[in-house]
């Protein structure tokens, strides 16, 4: 193996993955930069598994594994993934059980990342609902993580969503756990922390399959609980303040404030689930921003604006062409319902 190129370390959290693993698995052996370890942390799975990772005891690309004791949740696996990447790694990449990276993408990724010193993550195309990150100048591969944060919270680009990007090892030496388990984006609030440090830089190619199945968790739990949009205001009250003017962060605030509140109303009326409307009611009154019957007025206020306007978008879905809303004299892109 050459290891003149900084070692890379993609780590693999997984739990019951035995329908996809083989094939991601694979595709980390085919990827083509000199200088890797695979590093798969096993949630106590109880499928076959364990078996799978096996047979790939001595293959190209060293596998690393640790299996729990018991299974825990989600983001503390990812954390004891992380866990496993060697000190003496450079880089590493977060590929979940059931996804799988293009042969050239590590080496286009670390190519950008050692461009400049103080980079700290680097991202690339994906594809959800729509091409994540095609908003981003296409000239340009290196961009202010300031910058590319502010864009996000003004729903420009939804590059720092997801876990699809390439960090710098310096980012676990924090004596904090890498991602927050407290909260479901802990993903988005990994990148904007590694945006806020240092640099962003981007490779403007589909470099990864995000697979969406029955059985992932967003398809199966986040998606269905407005968990990830609720966890925009908190990524918003986090963050916003060190990216946005203070008219821009309040005017923010409030727009995503007023969705999750229009999103609760579905919850509660039209789909008639109550025990979900007051959990999520019961958040905000924990972080003192319960809201009132005024402010669901409101909500329902600024949403016939925004039909009125015939603007168009939606949190948490890739915006594109960009179509900016002006409120206040302020650009923010925000959602119609």
């Amino acid at each position: 193996m050459r290891t003149d190129q900084p070692l890379v370390a993609i780590a693999t959290p997984v739990y019951n993955g035995a329908k996809f693993l083989e094939e991601t698995l694979e595709a980390v052996q085919a990827l083509d930069y000199p200088n890797l370890v695979h590093v798969v942390q096993d949630n106590a799975s109880t499928d076959g598994t364990a078996a799978i990772l096996d047979r790939f005891a001595n293959r190209r690309v060293r596998v690393i594994t640790r299996r729990s004791a018991e299974t825990v949740p989600m983001a503390q696996n990812w954390n004891a993934a992380c866990g496993l990447v060697p000190a003496s790694a450079k880089y590493f990449w977060l590929l979940c059980g059931d996804d799988l990276l293009t042969e050239q993408s590590i080496s286009k990724l670390v190519d950008v990342a050692e461009r400049e010193p103080d980079i700290n993550i680097v991202g690339c195309l994906w594809r959800a609902e729509g091409l994540c990150g095609e908003e981003l100048n296409k000239a340009q591969s290196i961009f202010d993580g300031s910058e590319v944060m502010r864009r996000y919270f003004r729903r420009e680009t939804m590059a720092l969503s997801g876990m699809n990007a390439l960090f710098s090892t310096r980012l676990l030496a924090a004596k904090t756990p890498f991602y927050d388990c407290s909260i479901s984006s802990f993903d988005a609030d990994a990148n904007l922390r590694a945006a806020l440090r240092g640099k962003y830089g981007f490779v403007h190619e589909e470099l990864l399959l995000w697979r969406q199945h029955a059985d992932s968790t967003s398809s199966s739990v986040s998606s269905k609980q407005l968990e990830y949009h609720s966890d925009w205001l908190l990524l918003l009250d986090r963050y916003g303040p060190y990216v946005l003017g203070h008219r821009e962060y309040l005017e923010c605030r409030r727009a995503y404030r007023n969705y999750l509140l229009r999103r609760l109303m579905i919850l509660r009326w039209r789909q008639g689930d109550r025990a979900l409307f007051d959990r999520y009611v019961c958040e905000l009154r924990q972080h003192d921003d319960g809201p009132g019957v005024g402010d669901f007025g409101r909500a329902i206020v600024d949403w016939i604006g925004y039909r009125l306007r015939g603007r168009s978008g939606e949190i948490g879905r890739p915006l594109t062409p960009a179509r900016p809303i002006v409120g206040g004299g302020i650009a923010v892109r925000m959602p119609p319902i």
